[in-house]
């Protein structure tokens, strides 16, 4: 038996299988892809003396010699595959989804059980540093919950969260790692206007964020006192830092963070 069976192997299924197989521990994974080169490809690059890869013909069969199974498709392909999970799942199976919009009750409803976690990650779960929120059937016993997390963290971090705050979560993370990267880029053109070469530049902004993470991390103090201890009076921080302000930065990223959780509650009810 596979500890763990992977139904879909795109880009974030790929990523997750990746990471749990970076692994000190001897484990069984099972896959299954409709693109047979890519299962096979992945198989070949994955397996080792700790890691067994069993790839399948059929997710069905795949169901049947899993315990813990990984839906990765996309709604759209699950949507029509639900009837032949459920026929071919066992109440041996717990089920984690990563299928955007796609709720808890759905899953327990077309699956016919309550073993049922959703997981919500981000694009960085290629390098191992996804924040993930997760979220589960309220009848999803501890054990469950606590083996879903495990595996989360493979990838990254995990944020146990009410599935009502998916939306907000997608503003703060799933699609805020592009508004990072608008600012990031913004704050490389601010360095390549006063003479600094752009890739140049956007290296040291990137250097930045991660020296201002590693501070929070040390310091555990709000933004806000962090801030003044780089401000001085009549200083260049408090100049740059009026600038933001008086182009509406706060506000602007509040918007960003709220609308985009609107147009996700919206996509939901589709």
């Amino acid at each position: 038996m596979n500890k763990i069976g992977f139904i879909g192997l795109g880009n974030m299924g790929s990523s997750i299988l990746r990471a749990i197989t970076k692994t000190d521990e001897k484990i069984s994974i099972g896959i299954f892809d409709t693109d047979q080169d890519k299962m096979n490809s992945l198989k070949v690059e994955l397996s080792s003396t700790l890691i067994t890869i069993n790839s399948y013909n059929s997710f069905e069969d795949l169901i049947k010699e899993s315990y813990i199974v990984m839906i990765c498709v996309k709604p759209q392909i699950l949507s029509k595959i639900y009837c032949k999970i459920k026929d071919s799942s066992s109440p041996n199976n717990l089920f984690i989804s990563i299928a955007a919009g796609v709720k808890t009750s759905t899953l327990s409803k077309e699956l016919n059980t309550t073993r049922i976690v959703r997981f919500m990650p981000n694009l960085a779960a290629k390098c191992k540093k996804s924040v993930t929120a997760i979220c589960s059937c309220e009848e999803t016993n501890e054990t469950d919950r606590q083996q879903a997390f495990e595996i989360a963290k493979t990838f990254g971090s995990a944020f146990f969260l009410d599935e009502d705050k998916f939306s907000a979560f997608i503003g703060i993370s799933g699609s805020a790692i592009a508004f990072v990267f608008e600012f990031a880029h913004a704050l490389a053109l601010g360095g390549t206007h006063e003479g600094i070469a752009y890739n140049t530049a956007l290296d040291i902004a990137f250097e930045t964020m991660e020296s201002a993470k590693s501070l929070y991390d040390e310091e555990k103090e709000n933004p806000i006192s962090l801030m003044s201890k780089v401000c001085s009076a009549g200083g260049t921080t408090i100049e740059g830092i009026k600038t933001l302000s008086d182009n509406n930065f706060s506000s602007a990223v509040i918007n960003s963070v709220v609308n985009t959780s609107k147009k996700s509650k919206e996509l939901e009810k589709r």
